[in-house]
């Protein structure tokens, strides 16, 4: 019986070698075949409905952090004013406009009688940070109270007509070289009303930023 030949680059029979490559063949067409248009379209309807339903999460998210960052960097204004005023040994004040949009200045007491407007247009009292906007830093937070919230500095409530900034009727917020400050709290929110605020210490001139829980109607540290 005469023996099979070998393929002389395996050593393989050859009738394995042509099984071989027709098994290759037929991988090579379905490759070459792909996905058919039902399977595709239904690979993109089933992306779509994941895209749609993650996308009001993500704007969520979105105004939560834009809401946050702004009242910590409002808080760093303050914390930086405290501390000129300590150095200086100068009153320095935050003061917030009440036109829409809402901006705030930091002022530095030039002659010791505390920031005072006609010291400021006379320019006895100097201008260190000119006026700021929150939504030029961070575009969906504003000064604002977005919906009905229990006030911070009484047990009274706030509403959405409510004024955001709360440090007395000249709407600025004193401190002094000794480190204390006229106290008050600044609102803010963002455009889904994620409601945010800057509790400024009247005794320590401290700050803390809270953000305020709907659902218990508590404010609380994030």
């Amino acid at each position: 019986m005469t023996p099979r030949r070998r393929s002389r680059r395996t050593g393989e029979p050859r009738a394995e070698a042509r099984g071989s490559r027709r098994e290759g063949s037929g991988r090579a067409d379905a490759l070459a075949h792909g996905y058919s248009l039902v399977e595709l379209l239904v690979v993109l309807g089933l992306a779509c409905a994941v895209m749609a339903a993650a996308v009001p999460g993500l704007d969520r998210a979105a105004d939560t952090a834009d809401a946050a960052g702004a009242a910590r960097y409002l808080a760093s204004v303050v914390a930086r004013a405290r501390l000129d005023a300590i150095r200086r040994q100068r009153t320095v004040a935050v003061r917030f406009t009440r036109q829409a949009p809402m901006t705030f200045a930091v002022v530095i007491d030039g002659d010791g009688d505390g920031v005072r407007a006609d010291d400021i247009a006379a320019g006895i009292d100097r201008v260190i940070r000119p006026d700021d906007r929150l939504e030029d830093h961070f575009p969906r937070a504003r000064f604002g109270i977005g919906g009905p919230v229990s006030a911070i500095e009484s047990s009274g409530g706030l509403t959405a007509s409510d004024h955001p900034v709360r440090f007395g009727a000249a709407d600025q917020l004193s401190l002094t070289p000794l480190g204390t400050a006229t106290g008050g709290t600044a609102y803010l929110t963002s455009r889904a009303g994620v409601q945010f605020a800057v509790r400024i210490s009247g005794v320590t001139g401290r700050t803390r930023v809270l953000r305020y829980d709907h659902g218990r109607a508590v404010w609380l540290q994030p």
